[in-house]
C-alpha cells in the first residue's frame, strides 16, 4: 500500500484578510450588477456595450483578486492596494459632479483592512 501523503494544514485566514476578501466580493458584485441593469435598462448599442465592459472592470478585477486572497503573496497585497487607491482616487475626483460620497466608502474600508498589521503580515510573509 502506498504512504498516506498529509494535507498540509488549512491556514485560516486573519479576520481583516477575511473582511477584505468579502468586501472585494461585494464591491465587485455590486459594480457587475450596476453594469449589466444598466444594460438592460439602457438597450444593447455599441457604445453602451463599450461603456458598461468599462464601467464593469473595476468589479471583474475585485472578484478575481477576492479569488486569489487565499493564496497571499506580495503581487495580490500590491495589485488589492492599487486597485483600491484608484478606485478612491476616482472617487474623489468624481465628488464633485454628483456628490456621490458613499463610492468612496468600499475602497477606503478595504485599504485600511488591507493595511492593518495581521493583513500585511499574511500577505508580505
Amino acid at each position: 500500500m502506498p504512504p498516506v501523503q498529509k494535507r498540509s494544514p488549512v491556514t485560516r485566514l486573519p479576520v481583516p484578510v477575511r473582511w477584505v476578501r468579502a468586501l472585494l466580493y461585494v464591491s465587485g458584485g455590486l459594480t457587475l450588477l450596476l453594469a449589466v441593469s444598466m444594460l438592460i435598462l439602457t438597450g444593447i448599442s455599441a457604445y453602451e456595450l463599450g461603456y458598461n465592459l468599462m464601467a464593469s472592470l473595476p468589479g471583474i478585477l475585485q472578484i478575481l483578486l477576492a479569488v486569489f486572497v487565499r493564496r497571499g503573496g506580495r503581487v495580490v497585497f500590491w495589485s488589492i492596494l492599487v486597485l483600491e487607491s484608484l478606485l478612491a482616487l476616482y472617487s474623489l475626483l468624481t465628488l464633485g459632479g454628483d456628490g456621490r460620497i458613499t463610492q468612496l466608502i468600499l475602497p477606503v474600508v478595504i485599504l485600511v483592512l488591507l493595511l492593518r498589521p495581521a493583513s500585511r503580515a499574511f500577505f508580505l510573509r
